[in-house]
């Protein structure tokens, strides 16, 4: 049989370039940022790389987060299941983690407590035997003092599959978060990447301290496109369980938490006022009829905004159960949902540094004469995402927003902390301690 080399057939073409493509850019998210890099090195000292075991050839690999100086290392529960059902599994655990680099898994770990419900589960790698030496003192991440605001960035670290058990990072800004009053509710959305094997890895925010523990990752069509939102578990439901370990057993412990600290939700949302409710769907289009329904909502139900909401007449929103869809704003005579904003609780100081925020396309800042004056003539310039300003007095409430005085050397006026439309505008400065632990 004869052989004929020659040029692929256009469409194989097509199929092996996008391909190509493909892996880059998968690969691409798995390369730390240069400009957050100096903080992510600092924090990847606090990642754990978690592999189990099995004695039925079952081997899951993940990530954890040291949570405390003894040893405790925080995950995902759904990684670990397999320690509690088959006590002949192994589980090991690497630390003193750095960017783009292999750990050991020197450590032998037990299963100490879970939460099945929150999906959170708590390995300790201290009083077994077997162990090495831990290093003294043990680096452990701080737990946030206040939980995150939608908007602001959060940053992902984890052994992603793709990157072949390297430790990968990324960061990106929360997209939506809930009420953390029930297990349904407890979640937080970003658009950060963390792919298999980032399960239980840690989620901080700008000042270094623990917001969360990566759960997985959700498929959303967001702006017309398909993209893929990692599902986060904001770490109050960790505390009873690190409460629960603090005695000499070596037993496993199962808690019934008690009622979980409820997170600030100051984003913006939607409530339904269409007088027969509205069709919650899939997709912006009604194009796939019936099918592309995910339930009809009723009258007076209230969604979270998944930024920056609006596309083509339709917001893409996000449920109390982290569940995600569209909504069409009105039709011809209707008006089927409406703006609903929680209150905001400020973080801005007069004096300090805050940055400017925006989810839009620079310039996306437009400071004016007077707090609440939005007309053209009473434009200043514009600021774009990221430019350092200093907040110059006191704020004042004008129509149902929190406005402030703001200014750098090139433009001073007033700005909303978050506008009517739900993009935040100023956050506070953030400050990641550079030195190392």
């Amino acid at each position: 049989m004869s052989s004929r080399v020659g040029p692929w057939p256009p469409h194989r073409t097509r199929l092996a370039c996008a391909l190509v493509l493909s892996v880059l850019l998968i690969l691409s998210a798995c390369v730390p940022a240069s400009p957050s890099s100096p903080a992510a090195a600092r924090l990847a000292h606090y990642v754990a790389r978690v592999q189990i075991a099995c004695p039925n050839g079952e081997v899951r690999n993940g990530s954890g987060v040291v949570i405390s100086a003894n040893g405790d290392i925080a995950t995902a529960y759904h990684l670990v299941e397999p320690a509690e059902h088959m006590a002949s599994c192994t589980v090991r655990v690497g630390i003193g983690a750095r960017l783009n680099e292999d750990v050991p898994l020197t450590y032998e770990a037990f299963l100490a407590a879970r939460d099945p419900a929150m999906d959170l589960a708590i390995l300790s790698i201290r009083q077994q035997p077997t162990n090495p030496p831990l290093p003294t003192p043990l680096p452990y991440a701080p737990l946030a003092t206040t939980p995150p605001r939608v908007g602001e960035m959060v940053h992902v670290l984890g052994f992603p599959a793709l990157a072949e058990g390297l430790l990968a990072y990324d960061s990106d800004t929360v997209l939506s978060l809930g009420s953390c009053d029930t297990a349904e509710s407890c979640w937080l959305l970003t658009e950060a990447f963390a792919s298999w094997g980032s399960s239980g890895g840690p989620v901080f925010n700008e000042q270094g301290e623990l917001v969360g523990i990566v759960l997985g990752q959700r498929a959303a069509r967001l702006r017309g496109i398909e993209q893929r939102i990692t599902a986060v578990r904001p770490y109050p439901p960790l505390l009873p369980l690190l409460a629960s370990i603090e005695t000499t057993s070596t037993a496993l412990v199962e808690v019934t938490p008690a009622a979980p600290t409820i997170l600030q939700v100051d984003e913006w949302q939607v409530k339904i006022v269409g007088p027969l409710g509205v069709n919650w769907r899939v997709e912006p289009s009604t194009a796939g009829g019936a099918d592309t329904i995910i339930t009809t909502l009723p009258p007076g139900s209230v969604l979270h905004v998944i930024p920056p909401g609006k596309w083509q007449g339709w917001w893409a929103t996000v449920d109390n159960r982290g569940r995600m869809g569209w909504v069409k704003e009105r039709t011809e005579r209707t008006t089927l949902v409406q703006p609903y904003m929680t209150p905001v609780t400020s973080r801005l100081t007069p004096g300090e540094r805050a940055v400017v925020t925006c989810l839009t396309q620079a310039p996306c800042a437009l400071p004016v004469y007077s707090p609440g004056y939005t007309g053209e003539d009473a434009l200043l310039g514009s600021l774009a995402g990221g430019t350092l300003v200093t907040v110059l007095e006191p704020p004042v409430w004008v129509d149902g927003l929190i406005w402030w005085r703001v200014g750098n050397e090139t433009i001073e006026g007033w700005l909303p902390e978050v506008t009517a439309e739900g993009y935040r505008l100023l956050s506070p400065l953030p400050s990641i301690p550079l030195v190392e632990p």
